[in-house]
């Protein structure tokens, strides 16, 4: 545990769900162990954090988060320091801008996804429309941001404005675990080979891709798990395929979106963890995908598609496997996991790496070294 600062934060975030690997998950319970918190949220916390913060205050629309939070830092100012802490999204950044200039706290910029995610998933002039905000109005606020914490693959930085002298940059770590490894070895077989993917379920997250893999399977008998939310478009993909993988020997299992403890569950059973990422969508390409180091943490052997934060946690062969994002590379990478996974030696050295890959990456030293960060920062930006 640590001891509370006097000081107060804010904390505006979208919905957190109740899966502790999650960073949003991670970023409330780590900030409302150093300091007096306060949520400002789209959706109601889990129990479990509920009870760690001072307030929650849920809103709906732009103008209900803005007065909000507005009132609140006016609030809390009037009794001492007082930091904002947003995350990327439209509303929360202009909600830190605002509460910067008119009450005159000090704001931390939290980027662990890139605003690229409100527009990505949109067509038309909605995602011209949600660029220009963007690229005219909300990348020149950032200047104003005290602290930019980076969540994402370094490498981000590329493409934001450059910050002002006084900015300082606190780089996170990546993702973390909370469970270790649950099995020293995992005997290989012959007889099914277990594949898990575990996310969201659509096109961006490589649903397509991962069909067709399934569409032409050549291994030995296996069951494709998949868990996470589910788009329509990435499910008619997986059930085109459905009978064809069958006939081929790959059973598929859509499970939908279910706890974290199934997850966990489900995925000590497997062999095999996909995460397949489309390149040209920005904020994914740069981030250290979670699912990667669970995968890790529970004994699989991942399989990702290549990108800056992928590449920082897997060594192709050594603790993992790389391919490009199309039909030939990442089937040739699952063919390679495969035939590791039945060689004893080579797969006993596997999770040996990844073990010790995983090691250093618990939440609870993570979030540590994250909140001495943001003192240090904090500290030099009065």
């Amino acid at each position: 545990m640590y001891s509370k600062a006097s000081r107060s934060t804010i904390l505006v975030i979208g919905d957190v769900r109740n899966t502790v690997n999650q960073i949003r998950y991670q970023r409330v319970l780590a900030l409302a162990e150093a300091y007096p918190l306060y949520v400002v949220t789209t959706s109601p916390l889990p129990a479990a954090l509920r009870e760690k913060v001072c307030e929650v205050h849920v809103v709906g629309r732009w103008l209900s988060m803005l007065r909000t939070c507005l009132r609140l830092a006016q609030r809390l100012a009037a009794d001492g320091d007082l930091v904002v802490h947003t995350v990327y999204a439209p509303r929360p950044m202009v909600a830190g801008f605002l509460c910067r200039l008119l009450v005159q706290c000090r704001w931390i910029y939290d980027l662990y996804d890139h605003p690229s995610l409100t527009w990505s998933r949109s067509g038309g002039l909605r995602r011209l429309l949600k660029y220009g905000m963007w690229r005219l109005a909300l990348s020149r606020m950032l200047y104003w941001a005290d602290v930019w914490v980076i969540g994402m693959h370094p490498g981000i930085l590329s493409h934001l404005p450059v910050p002002r002298r006084r900015c300082r940059l606190v780089l996170s770590g990546g993702p973390g675990i909370q469970e270790l490894p649950v099995r020293e070895t995992r005997e290989p077989t012959n007889r099914q080979m277990v594949f898990c993917y575990a996310g969201p379920l659509e096109a961006q997250r490589g649903s397509r891709l991962i069909a067709s893999w399934a569409r032409s399977y050549d291994g030995p008998p296996g069951c494709l798990h998949l868990m996470g939310s589910e788009d329509y478009r990435a499910v008619d993909a997986i059930e085109s395929v459905r009978e064809e993988a069958f006939r081929r020997g790959l059973r598929i299992v859509r499970h939908g979106w279910i706890e974290h403890d199934k997850v966990l569950e489900i995925l000590r059973s497997g062999n095999i963890g996909l995460c397949a990422i489309a390149p040209h969508v920005l904020n994914y390409r740069y981030s250290y995908p979670i699912k990667v180091v669970e995968y890790m943490s529970q004994g699989l052997v991942p399989v990702a598609t290549d990108g800056q934060g992928v590449r920082t946690l897997i060594r192709h062969g050594e603790t993992g496997f790389v391919a490009r994002y199309g039909y030939e590379s990442f089937s040739r990478a699952i063919t390679e996991a495969i035939s590791a996974c039945q060689d004893r030696d080579r797969h006993k050295t596997l999770l040996s790496n990844m073990r010790r890959n995983v090691k250093h990456r618990s939440w609870s030293s993570l979030n540590r070294n994250l909140l001495l960060d943001i003192e240090t920062a904090l500290g030099t930006t009065i």
